[in-house]
């Protein structure tokens, strides 16, 4: 075997997700509720656990819920459920206080379109 090093370079194009990414480098909630049972999902899911592949593209607050919370080599990470939705989330951590409870999507701090939590209101949360 020969060792050949191979570098890329080229961009992805979200397809039917714009929508969705958009908002996350905005910093905005942008879910999909199902046309035919009215689930909400975010992330946005192509087709619904109902089977269905229509849907709609609606704004949440953007306010999450922290179910669990961990902390790795790659920093802290937590499930959350955001209001509105019926789906939970993995999401980054961003600034967050340790007994905080909920916190507000945030955009990326690397210009990517992640999963990023920061506090509600400057590090209150209720």
């Amino acid at each position: 075997m020969i060792p050949y090093r191979l570098s890329l370079d080229y961009t992805l194009h979200p397809g039917w997700l714009e929508p969705f990414v958009e908002g996350l480098r905005a910093g905005q909630a942008v879910a999909r509720r199902c046309a035919d049972c009215g689930r909400v999902s975010f992330p946005p899911v192509r087709i619904c656990d109902c089977g269905s592949v229509d849907g709609e593209w609606v704004a949440l607050s953007g306010r999450a819920i922290i179910r669990a919370r961990t902390t790795g080599a790659d920093g802290d990470f937590a499930l959350v459920q955001f209001v509105g939705a019926d789906t939970s989330a993995v999401v980054r951590l961003l600034d967050m206080p340790e007994g905080a409870t909920e916190g507000q999507l945030a955009a990326s701090d690397h210009d990517l379109p992640q999963l990023c939590l920061g506090p509600v209101d400057g590090g209150q949360s209720a």
